[in-house]
């Protein structure tokens, strides 16, 4: 007989939290454009979106296989997350294509252009898929191992890791290399080393589950105390030109994510039931987070409507109809046969909260030495 097993319900509430920060980060973009120093500041604050990805399917996949073997891993993972970042990569891909050349001639040369960068180099918003891939073969691999190490040491070492690659594109300037100022703009999201601190976190909280919610609930005044110091330090390390990039791939924001992680969490773990609109989200938000740059582009294209219109009303317009369209876009593909091969599937709903259920499971001991 399968195992069933529990669902998390704060993660509906962190992964929606993190999707909706994205779209909203998005949004902010093409009704501000970057001309708001105030919008900017707020807006590296909710970048925080992409490494919380990170952190839950980490998190959801050392929960899940703590108590038991790791069977057939690979297949639905390709099938519902990898074969949709390859039709995402080649769709963006067409729509970028035609939007530089047209029906010209050169569609076709800048279109296979685009595709390979895309796929391989994770040149589209999509490329946190290729991370998250990377934690996949990596918790295969060493999943074993996590579980004896000492944690105190394994989170620490991770820590420096990530600290010190950042840090190395954060203020090293591009070197004399073939394609130094990709690499340094962009590529260096890709590789592990930038994310390694979100994984080795989201596994022990995952693995040791029960001891995880209990020092959330225990120190949960910390975590709203440690979003706004550390919030307030991104902040000031943007305005005064230190770190004058709006991006998640900061240093600064490796503490400022964590703290919004613990911070949604515990809070979630406050609520009797997850808000219906939240589960919903987090049900379509794999869909959401690919889909909604191609209708805010759209949108874009026929920004003479609007560019008059205040951006209060036009923010809440383009996030609302964004959420609307993706969602409906996924539900449809999902209708057909082959839908959910090229869109990813419908989430998961909630199920109900049983009271202190972190109290109940027995807890693997935890080796902090």
């Amino acid at each position: 007989m399968k195992e069933k097993r529990a669902l998390v319900n704060e993660i509906f509430i962190l992964r929606s939290a993190a999707c909706l920060s994205i779209l909203l980060l998005h949004v902010l973009d093409r009704v501000y454009l970057n001309n708001s120093e105030t919008i900017n500041s707020f807006s590296l604050l909710i970048t925080f979106g992409t490494p919380a990805f990170v952190f839950i399917s980490e998190f959801i996949i050392a929960y899940s296989y703590r108590n038991r073997a790791i069977g057939s891993f690979w297949g639905n993972r390709i099938k519902y997350i990898f074969l949709p970042y390859v039709f995402f990569g080649v769709f963006y891909a067409a729509a970028k294509a035609f939007q530089e050349t047209g029906a010209s001639a050169a569609f076709s040369e800048a279109f296979l252009t685009y595709t390979w960068r895309h796929i391989l180099l994770g040149d589209y918003h999509g490329y946190f898929i290729l991370i998250i891939f990377q934690f996949y073969a990596l918790h295969l691999l060493f999943h074993n191992y996590l579980k004896k190490a000492s944690l105190k040491k394994v989170i620490a070492g991770s820590f420096l890791i990530n600290a010190a690659y950042l840090s190395f594109f954060n203020f090293v300037p591009p070197m004399d290399i073939p394609f130094a100022n990709y690499i340094w703009t962009q590529y260096y999201w890709v590789p592990f080393p930038g994310w390694l601190f979100y994984f080795t976190i989201a596994f022990y909280s995952g693995y040791y589950y029960e001891a995880f919610q209990r020092l959330l609930v225990k120190y949960r005044h910390w975590t709203t105390v440690s979003v706004l110091l550390f919030g307030l330090l991104s902040i000031s390390l943007y305005q005064l030109g230190v770190l004058p990039v709006v991006s998640s791939k900061r240093i600064d924001m490796v503490f400022f994510t964590v703290s919004m992680i613990f911070f949604l969490y515990s809070h979630a773990m406050l609520l009797k039931r997850v808000p219906r609109f939240f589960t919903w989200v987090s049900k379509y938000s794999f869909g959401i987070y690919l889909f909604h740059p191609f209708f805010l582009a759209v949108a874009a294209s026929f920004s003479f409507l609007w560019e008059d219109i205040h951006p209060l009303v036009m923010v809440p317009a383009l996030f609302f109809g964004c959420i609307a369209l993706s969602a409906f876009m996924i539900f449809s593909f999902n209708k057909l046969p082959f839908g959910a091969y090229l869109v990813g599937k419908v989430g998961i709903g909630k199920t109900s909260k049983p009271k202190n259920s972190f109290k109940k499971i027995e807890t693997p001991s935890v080796k902090v030495q």
